[in-house]
């Protein structure tokens, strides 16, 4: 790169694997379901829902700051009366 901080040999884009031509594409879950725009309550439970925040640090977080903030509902995907 230039003293600009440019980095023109950057790794985006699809690599090939031996040589044989293979192509190696990663695509997360949501990007799998492109047609299906609506997502059932239980994936968004899965990935949204409070058993989930409270797997890890980050998620312990959010509902600290939710609490802090004064949230009523902690995790919307997982309460009963939410819309989705």
């Amino acid at each position: 790169g230039l003293s600009l901080g440019l980095d023109l040999k950057s790794n985006v884009g699809p690599k090939r694997q031996n040589g044989r031509g293979f192509v190696v594409v990663a695509a997360g879950r949501s990007a799998l379901c492109l047609t299906k725009r609506s997502r059932s309550r239980k994936s968004l439970a899965r990935t949204h829902g409070f058993r989930r925040r409270m797997r890890t640090t980050n998620g312990r977080a959010i509902l600290k700051r939710r609490r802090a903030k004064g949230r009523k509902i902690l995790c919307t995907k997982t309460h009963p009366s939410s819309g989705t």
